[in-house]
This record gives structure tokens, C-alpha cells and sequence, in this order.
């Protein structure tokens, strides 16, 4: 099969979102999300339509790259093959091209998370020179709560954004990093003057992004009580699968139950 890459930004969002839907299909994860929750999420993500790839047999897609970018850092944020393409190494035949097209547009080091149990994408990316960075993790709070922690004052996500950025955490994994708040639709809560939380909106239901606790006032329980007042407000509030593995003590001290489905973050530099 002679397949062509074909740059995203040829497709409508309503058309991408759909062919990840499709190439997703009887993933251990499916994938699929509406136009708009799906432009308003990877837009956040900094997705760069003109990297992104699919990849067409003829008039028919058979596989889709999304790769989302901050300066010359990029992430693989979506890579699946259609149902009738897989188990023919295409992973091994498509990525390569497009790991070099990075490099050769600037990219130096690039980022993917990975479902710790698909051992064959695993596999897959270790053998493209990918190495594990750290485990990743989900959480949610219980749903069945008692009263609400009067302590948490709403403020402008974007304070709470300026503040968390200014310092460097490279424990963070791509979507717990504060640059992926930015645009997205979303609420802010402040603790005790000196822990803040983002919780994102765009999805059915809220969902925490990241907290930020004042360099001088960690290690003193502020983050813990932040997670339960937290849910205190939003009852099992939940993460996505991105939690680094260094963060886990923290919110299983604070109550939250940890998610079944764990990734890998994985790296490669370029």
C-alpha cells in the first residue's frame, strides 16, 4: 500500500474530530469527542494543524497524527490507525517521516503519553528511541460528600495561571503544565490565600487540571485540604490519566480513589 500525508490543516475540525473517532474505534480507550469539545480541548493543547498528519490509501484514511507544539517542544497528542490497517506495522512504516519532518521544522525534544498496558505501542515506540519518563496516573473524588469547605473563593483562572508558570516543574507532564489552562474554558478556586486550583469546564463533566501551592507554604497540608474542598464543591471531581506518579501520595492522602487506566510518559530527543 502506497500511503500519501496528507497535513491536517486540509481537514474541518468537525472532519478531524470524526477520523479520530474512527481511527480509535476498539481501542482500549475509545476516543471521541464532539467538533466543538474537540477544537476547544486541542486548541488548548496547542495543536498545530499544519504538523498533524493523515495519512490516506488512495481517497481513504487510514491514519491520523495530532502534534501539538510549545516552541521547540512538540508532543505526539493522538496517533491510531483505523480497525482495517492495524497489525501491519504501519506504526513502525508512518511515524519515522513525521518524527523527521519535526526534527527538520525545529523540534527538539517530543513528548507522548501511552496506555502502560498496549505493551505492543510500547514496544512501538521504545524500538523509535521513545524512553519512559515517568507513570501517570487518574484520580477521583467520591461522589457521596459531606457539606462544603466554605474556604475556597473563585478567582480568575488566569492569576492562577501567570502564577504557576513562572516556575519551572519538569515533573509535569504536558496537560498538567499551566500553559495547557490558558485558553480553555475554565473556573479558579483559591484556598486559605495561598493554594489555588484550575478546574476546567469544556467537558460533561468539571475536571481538575492542576493545583499551585506557594513555594513557602508547601509540605504544610495546603494541597491536600485544597483537593478535598475541591471535591467538597464539585462531588467526584475528577483528573485525566495525567497525573505524574510523584503527585499520587498527595491525592491519595486527600481521599481520591485512584483511576484503573494508567499511561506512560514517554520522550524522544530529536
Amino acid at each position: 500500500m502506497n500511503f500519501v500525508a496528507i497535513p491536517a490543516i486540509h481537514y474541518s475540525c468537525t472532519q478531524l474530530a470524526a477520523l479520530v473517532g474512527q481511527c480509535f474505534e476498539g481501542y482500549s480507550m475509545p476516543f471521541s469527542l464532539p467538533p466543538a469539545v474537540f477544537a476547544q480541548r486541542f486548541s488548548a493543547e496547542g495543536l498545530s494543524l499544519v504538523d498533524s498528519c493523515v495519512w490516506l490509501d488512495g481517497e481513504e484514511p487510514a491514519a491520523v497524527a495530532l502534534i501539538t507544539r510549545r516552541g521547540a517542544s512538540a508532543r505526539l497528542a493522538a496517533f491510531a490507525i483505523r480497525p482495517q490497517y492495524r497489525a501491519q506495522g504501519l506504526g513502525k512504516r508512518l511515524l519515522p517521516p513525521l518524527i523527521t519532518a519535526l526534527r527538520d521544522k525545529g523540534v527538539r525534544l517530543l513528548r507522548l503519553e501511552v496506555i502502560q498496558d498496549n505493551h505492543p505501542a510500547v514496544a512501538l515506540y521504545h524500538s523509535l528511541g521513545f524512553t519512559t519518563v515517568q507513570p501517570l496516573y487518574g484520580f477521583q473524588g467520591a461522589k457521596e460528600v459531606d457539606g462544603e469547605d466554605n474556604a475556597l473563593r473563585e478567582i480568575d483562572p488566569l492569576i492562577v495561571v501567570r502564577k504557576a508558570v513562572c516556575e519551572s516543574n519538569a515533573a509535569l507532564s504536558w496537560l498538567t503544565d499551566p500553559l495547557s489552562a490558558v485558553s480553555l474554558p475554565a473556573r479558579a478556586f483559591e484556598y486559605r490565600n495561598h493554594a489555588q486550583a484550575v478546574i476546567a469546564m469544556h467537558m460533561e463533566a468539571p475536571q481538575l487540571r492542576f493545583i499551585y501551592v506557594e513555594p513557602e507554604y508547601r509540605r504544610r497540608g495546603f494541597a491536600s485540604e485544597l483537593l478535598r474542598a475541591l471535591n467538597q464543591h464539585f462531588p467526584g471531581l475528577s483528573t485525566s490519566v495525567v497525573v505524574p506518579g510523584a503527585f499520587a501520595p498527595l491525592f491519595d492522602r486527600a481521599g481520591y480513589s485512584r483511576l484503573a487506566l494508567s499511561q506512560y510518559e514517554m520522550k524522544a530527543d530529536l
